[in-house]
């Protein structure tokens, strides 16, 4: 379907790839043909409104909401007169933080030799330099080791006797973002 003639919307790159449960990143969006009107987008993430801020004929930024919860990550843009643009297999991830009290309900991360459940819907984002050994860390959601944009020899530890992936996700870098250290 083309909108005026134009060429349907082509997204290319996402940056930043991750963002906070408690909202408020701005997320842009890079491809071709997209509209400059701002009104003609309609972007959910984890079914959570993602309001445009922003729209050039290349780039799209959105500020993420807060989600609450447990949800299956999902990314959905929606151009008027277009319909649903391709996401090109890129998925923003609401992310819940290692270090952070809250991801562990008020308490404190993981201690020696406990154990670790990542259940469907929450994407743990490991950023901590290093774990205490850990028994297993049962994964049905997902766990990100992020490759360490501005020292590529940083080194992190993740020390664990088992991990188990059960229709879970487990990335340590990727093609387009290889983990170098």
């Amino acid at each position: 379907m083309t909108y005026d003639g134009a060429k349907t919307p082509l997204l290319t790159a996402m940056s930043p790839r991750f963002g906070s449960v408690t909202g408020g990143d701005a997320l842009t969006f890079t491809g071709t043909n997209f509209l400059t009107d701002t009104t003609k987008y309609t972007i959910t993430i984890d079914g959570i409104y993602c309001p445009v801020s922003a729209a050039t004929t290349t780039s799209v930024t959105c500020t993420t909401g807060k989600r609450p919860g447990l949800v299956v990550s999902s990314l959905e843009i929606y151009v008027d007169g277009y319909g649903l643009v391709s996401n090109q297999q890129k998925l923003f991830r609401y992310v819940s933080l290692w270090s952070s009290d809250t991801t562990w309900g008020g308490e404190f991360a993981p201690m020696y030799m406990e154990s670790v459940y990542v259940p469907t819907g929450l994407n743990l984002l490991v950023d901590v330099d290093s774990t205490p050994e850990l028994n297993l860390v049962m994964v049905e959601g997902s766990i990100i080791f992020a490759p360490n944009a501005t020292h590529a020899s940083h080194e992190r530890y993740f020390d664990a006797r088992f991990i188990f992936l059960h229709k879970g996700y487990m990335e340590v870098g990727t093609e387009e973002f290889p983990y170098t250290s």
